[in-house]
């Protein structure tokens, strides 16, 4: 019997057709022929089949053996299928919940994203029940609480994280801070309340910024918890009434409410700048913030923003129609955009390239106005985003000094 603990598994993921990055392309549903190779370190016994399980009837509702694997020879398997979606969602298993694959891209058991277009590698030494590996720690100073009343009673109170790199109700020796809003507050700097048990590690790095010189203030941390009620985690980030609304009890509430609680001003009464940040549905938030309130920022990051994409399971998002009736308006505030290349951020990369287009075309200077990366090799998921926050947050910080 092998140990499974020391297979080691790479899924290569090829398709024969790509999507188009245009408007009128941008939600296609052909059906979609998917190649799948894998390949282990060491044989498997003759009763194993690997199976790929997924989010639609072909793929078995997540019933841990949608589709089985052929086996080609000692070492290698493969899988051909027509996709009956432009867009799925799956994992690996050994045809049980018990033996499901743990990929070491992407760090944790979440959720992978497959569809036309992919080319991915992925290697795995596990095969076990699901783990949640806690991935880091917190450092500086950090609170929690409630978040205050929306006065308009809309947005229901959450969690509110409030983080500094010392505690600055013990150090009465305060020069102010500049305020860090984020989105997926559960997410940004406690690893234990993250939903794969990775953080985006925004406190170590904002540390290091700071001993490193690269930032020259001290920074408050301000991140709000995702709506825990059905899909309105998508609504309250997006274009719409509810997303509308968010925006407001964000600059109208929670804003003030921060500058009226916190030692932001510091002794000498200094203005702070203020910033956001937050990614996928957050970052579509981003970059609606930097498109229609800019002047409430001081920069803004929109990481793997998911501004045009119909990517299944209730993921149907458009926030570059309204920006276009709006006439384009343009962001005055340092404004950053990344994605990255694998699993659910290929199915990101035409909205995020039509997005692109258009601040070109309205007059944007790229890595001036706005900066743009790609990581081909990342993943969608925090581990991404916490290697490309702090190249990410240093450059609107410096930027929002010119």
């Amino acid at each position: 019997m092998i140990n499974f603990k020391k297979i080691i598994v790479i899924v290569v993921f090829t398709a024969f057709t790509t999507t188009g990055c245009g408007p009128r392309n941008k939600f296609q549903n052909d059906i979609q022929s998917v190649e799948i190779q894998l390949f282990t370190s060491v044989p498997l016994v003759d009763s194993d089949t690997i199976f790929i399980t997924g989010s639609n009837d072909q793929l078995g509702q997540w019933n841990g053996r949608g589709i089985p694997f052929t086996r080609k020879d000692s070492l290698r398997w493969s899988l051909y299928f027509n996709s009956e979606d432009s867009a799925f969602s799956y994992k690996i298993t050994l045809g049980t919940w018990e033996k499901e694959a743990l990929l070491d891209e992407v760090g944790s058991n979440r959720d992978l994203g497959g569809w036309n277009g992919m080319d991915t590698i992925f290697h795995c030494d596990y095969f076990g029940p699901a783990e949640i590996i806690i991935d880091g720690q917190i450092s500086g100073y950090h609170e929690t609480l409630q978040s205050p009343i929306d006065p308009d009673g809309i947005i229901p109170s959450r969690r509110m994280w409030v983080w500094s790199p010392y505690d600055f109700r013990k150090n009465k020796s305060i020069s102010g801070f500049d305020i860090l809003l984020m989105s997926d507050g559960q997410n940004v700097i406690d690893p234990s309340s993250s939903t794969y048990g990775v953080d985006w590690a925004v406190d170590e790095s904002i540390i290091s910024l700071i001993d490193s010189n690269i930032i020259d203030r001290d920074i408050l941390v301000v991140a709000l918890d995702c709506s825990e009620s059905g899909n309105n985690r998508r609504l309250e980030y997006g274009p719409g009434d509810l997303g509308d609304a968010t925006i407001k009890y964000l600059t109208q509430t929670i804003i003030p409410f921060v500058l009226d609680n916190y030692p932001v001003t510091g002794d000498m009464g200094v203005v702070p700048k203020i910033f956001f940040a937050g990614s996928s549905m957050g970052g579509v938030l981003a970059f609606r913030l930097a498109t229609e309130y800019d002047y409430l920022f001081d920069g803004v990051m929109s990481f793997s923003p998911a501004v045009l994409v119909n990517a299944g399971d209730g993921l149907s998002v458009d926030a570059l129609t309204p920006w276009a009736a709006s006439g384009y308006k343009k962001p005055t505030t340092p404004f950053y955009i990344d994605n990255g290349g694998l699993g659910l951020e290929s199915q990101l990369q035409p909205g995020i390239d039509l997005l692109l287009a258009n601040l070109d075309s309205i007059g944007l200077k790229r890595n001036k106005d706005y900066l743009w990366i790609k990581d081909p090799a990342s993943y969608h998921g925090e581990l991404g985003w916490r290697e490309r926050f702090p190249s990410a947050f240093s450059w609107v910080f410096n930027s929002s000094k010119d």
